[in-house]
């Protein structure tokens, strides 16, 4: 009970004292350890917690500093955006280019001498050797757009 007592009323002072006090401990002439803030004079005292130094506050930069970074990313951003939307577009051009080049290559596969639709809009009957011509175009169309 006796050191209950002491070890309490101890505790109880650290407990309330200020978060950023420095505190000491020391023998007293009795022998006893004592802690305090302020050891007596004369006494060999050890610091058992130094003062806490308040955290500085974050600096903040200017205002038209911080406006010209978002600005960035905002400029960032869409040229991203729009690299995108590029690349999808670019992917659905090569995905149509190889469905028409395959499907023109179906069609010279099958038999006889059949009308060709030329790229100014008219059909055309087609030799052998235009044929292997556009035969070999659509093989090459298809290697380049087909993955």
């Amino acid at each position: 009970m006796r050191l209950t007592i002491p070890l309490l009323a101890l505790l109880a002072t650290l407990v309330t004292l200020p978060a950023g006090a420095a505190m000491y401990k020391w023998n007293d002439a009795n022998g006893k350890t004592q802690y305090g803030q302020f050891p007596p004079a004369g006494v060999n005292a050890t610091l058992i917690r130094s003062e806490q130094k308040p955290k500085s506050a974050p600096t903040r930069k200017p205002l038209d500093q911080q406006m010209k970074e978002l600005n960035s990313q905002l400029e960032e951003r869409k040229t991203a955006e729009a690299e995108a939307a590029a690349k999808k577009q670019n992917a659905e051009i090569r995905k149509q280019n190889c469905a028409t080049a395959r499907k023109n290559l179906t069609q010279l596969g099958y038999g006889g001498n059949r009308l060709a639709q030329m790229p100014d809009g008219s059909y055309q009957r087609l030799d052998e050797a235009e044929k292997q011509k556009m035969i070999k175009k659509n093989e090459d169309a298809i290697k380049e757009f087909c993955d």
